[in-house]
């Protein structure tokens, strides 16, 4: 039987954001949520997870800038009491000189990344809902850079702004930022209901991959992505630990109030929502173990869900993104999808002690 170890958490530092993302999964807000994780309860969820296997820790948000004591301290925390490295998702704008000096909070993790909405200031803050946040970015780049920083720049292109990423590439490699990681926008969060307009079509794809590699050859940029990325540029260089789906299979992502998704993408699709580690006293293990609809995933990605073999869908999950499926299938599609449907959801842990395969092991 195959063991599945949690080697991989994303976790929300906080639900709190200074920008306004029209594309956000997390839907973030201004004010701090009065069900926001404490310090004390991500550090308690942390812990517990390493007898699963936990090997990496993202702290992501909201923005993890918006509150540094809290990000400092867990930070760490994973770093001096649990020997687990992390990496953070910040957007930029929030960047100080002071916070990139050696023991200061950004020269813990062993990798940055900073994101563009698009390749100049019209396009990024049309997504971002703020004025001046493409300057912000821009200068917290540079700040990281020339602290000589592990940085890479998140590319998301939308439908018409994929053609200034070319030119926002050659910019970045000025100022001493040489590694960029394409990411598709997924069907989740804020970007659902405007997922047809807001993603790319496959003309725009296909050039901006051709873009993406003639400036990565001309400037020696590196330019990579993940799996589900990869599905609409596949000439990219393989992200590493990504070249295939790794969504509820070595990895979860955590919200700030605790509920529990398969990968970060997933994190606005509530149908793939595996459980509330509050309501599971900030243990992992058992969603993780017991999880009916992780397990499915699991089968999904092993293509053995017997159900998906009548599926009309192409490509299927098994060979695609089943965040992307979720997230743009028909309502016919719905009803027949074991993932999504509220029904076969009920019975989905039944249907594993019946197989009499648990969906995994706790890791030796």
């Amino acid at each position: 039987m195959r063991r599945y170890a949690l080697e991989h958490i994303d976790i929300e530092v906080n639900h709190r954001c200074n920008l306004a993302c029209r594309h956000c999964s997390a839907r973030v807000v201004k004010g701090r949520p009065s069900d926001e994780l404490s310090a004390d309860a991500i550090s308690k969820i942390l812990a517990g997870a390493i007898k699963l296997g936990l090997k990496k820790v993202g702290l992501t948000g909201g923005e993890p800038l918006m509150d540094v004591p809290k990000t400092e301290r867990i930070a760490r925390f994973c770093l001096d009491e649990l020997g687990v490295p992390v990496h953070t998702h910040i957007n930029g704008t929030l960047v100080t000189r002071q916070m990139c000096t050696p023991d200061a909070l950004l020269s813990l993790f062993e990798s940055l990344s900073v994101t563009f909405l698009g390749g100049d200031v019209a396009t990024h803050e049309k997504m971002t809902g703020i004025r001046g946040s493409f300057q912000r970015s821009f200068n917290g780049v540079k700040l990281i850079a020339e602290a000589r920083l592990p940085l890479t720049c998140y590319f998301i292109p939308t439908h018409g702004t994929c053609d200034g990423f070319v030119r926002l590439a050659a910019k970045l490699k000025t100022i001493g930022a040489t590694r960029i990681r394409a990411m598709a926008l997924a069907p989740s969060g804020r970007a659902r209901p405007i997922y047809g307009q807001t993603t790319p079509d496959e003309k725009e794809w296909r050039e901006f991959e051709k873009d993406l590699l003639h400036i990565s050859g001309r400037l020696g940029l590196h330019i990579e992505a993940g799996n589900c990325t990869r599905l609409s540029m596949p000439g990219l260089s393989v992200l590493p630990g990504h070249d295939e789906c790794m969504s509820g299979v070595n990895r979860v992502h955590i919200n700030s109030e605790g509920d529990v998704f398969p990968c970060t993408a997933a994190s606005g699709v509530e149908e793939l929502r595996l459980g509330n580690l509050v309501e599971e006293g900030l243990q992992l293990g058992g969603i993780w173990q017991n999880s009916g609809l992780v397990g499915q995933i699991r089968l999904v990605r092993e293509g053995r869900l017997a159900a998906c073999a009548d599926c009309v869908r192409s490509p299927k999950c098994h060979d695609s993104c089943t965040v992307k499926a979720c997230g743009t299938m028909s309502d016919q599609e719905r009803t027949h999808c074991p993932l999504v449907s509220g029904d076969v959801r009920r019975k989905s842990a039944e249907v594993w002690f019946e197989r009499r395969e648990p969906p995994c092991a706790l890791v030796d």
